[in-house]
């Protein structure tokens, strides 16, 4: 059975990782939602969406270049990569210890592309409307998105964070959710290499 790209890219967004992301969340109302969301799905939302968009055709020349080389000689295709992937962390750890933000929470969460499920303090009603800014530590990206509240429920009594809150992703650019499936992909791959050694 052949599967287009579309169907892939659907599937995608539900494979699920438990990680530990910063995020900052707060509710809003339907009509901030709506008003952000509009913002959110323009390419050109943010200041530097040039600059993302520009790494992105750089990213995808590469990629493509290295395939290429692949074919003739591994070693050098995969010493690219290699350094391709020094060239990344190196961009995260300064992009993450030029971030840090007092509202944001360090927290463990269960991620996917089409939403996220966390622990958290305060009580948000179902359907309710919410912003997320959401930084991937381990690669540091930050992603901004509207969320619907799927549930929120209490799960545990004596505790700062009593609330189990399930969000699923309504409004999100084409290019962070792009790095989120990156993400989720990638982490996933490290869970299968850990667990085969």
């Amino acid at each position: 059975m052949v599967m287009d790209a579309s169907s892939q890219a659907d599937r995608r967004e539900f494979f699920r990782i438990n990680d530990t992301v910063y995020i900052e969340c707060h509710s809003i109302s339907s009509q901030e939602a709506e008003h952000l969301g509009q913002i959110l799905r323009d390419p050109l939302h943010s200041a530097n969406s040039q600059e993302k968009n520009q790494f992105q055709t750089v990213q995808s020349a590469f990629n493509h270049i290295t395939d290429q080389i692949n074919q003739h000689n591994r070693d050098i295709a995969r010493a690219l990569r290699l350094l391709d992937e020094k060239i990344s962390i190196i961009n995260h750890v300064v992009q993450r210890q030029q971030n840090k933000s007092e509202g944001n929470q360090i927290i463990d969460a269960n991620l996917s592309g089409g939403g996220i499920a966390f622990m958290t303090a305060e009580q948000i009603d179902d359907k309710n409307a919410v912003e997320l800014k959401i930084q991937l530590q381990s690669s540091g990206s930050h992603i901004h998105t509207v969320a619907k509240v799927i549930s929120c429920s209490k799960t545990k009594e004596d505790s700062e964070k009593p609330y189990f809150l399930r969000l699923a992703f309504i409004d999100m650019s084409e290019i962070d959710r792009s790095i989120l499936i990156k993400h989720i992909l990638n982490r996933q791959a490290e869970v299968i290499r850990h667990n085969v050694k």
